[in-house]
């Protein structure tokens, strides 16, 4: 009896440790997720990983590419991970923000602290591309809001790009495996930070 009374106390002390040690992992995921750009040594390498992910969509999204040239601009989140660490749970991800043709303009970053039951870590593309000057005009500022699912698109089956803008946006989301559906972006977590306010 004493000896499963002290097994239980044993691995009650470990839960707590680790529990403790995971929340400030968390904690610090969710510190070093304030700043919208990427530090200045890792800014050009992360633009060119922005512009492959843009390329991964324009090749898996008929009609991807024509989409944007006709937008008000896009965001292109290279790398978003998921994690969930005990009850402390959330997603990060960094990401470039362009006009119509292509021209960065900015840094997009995506942060929102939730609740979740497991541990790990999932990377997906995101793509949003903005309806028209209005809703890019409300980005910048940060006063847009909605949640808005992915979108698919399956490429090889000829379909273009959806036209069917929700809160002034669609999204697209895809990882190795190809697109994805059910993810849902919460627009007030994404923030915006100029390129001109960085000089």
């Amino acid at each position: 009896m004493r000896s499963t009374t002290l097994v239980r106390s044993t691995l009650a002390r470990a839960l707590v440790c680790v529990t403790a040690c995971l929340g400030l992992v968390a904690t610090g995921l969710v510190a070093t997720g304030c700043n919208t750009a990427p530090k200045y040594a890792n800014r050009q390498s992360f633009a060119l990983e922005a512009k492959a992910a843009e390329n991964w969509f324009g090749d898996n999204v008929s009609g991807f590419r024509d989409q944007i040239r006709g937008s008000g601009g896009y965001i292109v989140f290279p790398d978003v991970g998921e994690w969930g660490i005990v009850f402390v749970g959330g997603t990060f991800g960094r990401g470039g923000v362009y006009s119509a043709d292509g021209t960065q303009i900015g840094w997009a970053a995506i942060n929102r602290t939730g609740v979740g039951l497991t541990l790990g870590a999932q990377g997906q593309k995101v793509a949003i591309v903005l309806k028209d000057e209005e809703t890019m005009r409300k980005f910048k500022q940060g006063t847009w809001s909605g949640d808005v699912a992915a979108t698919v698109v399956a490429a090889q089956e000829g379909a273009a790009a959806s036209k069917q803008f929700k809160e002034g946006v669609v999204i697209y989301v895809g990882d190795q495996a190809g697109l994805m559906a059910g993810v849902s972006i919460a627009l007030s977590h994404v923030r915006y930070k100029s390129l001109a306010d960085l000089e």
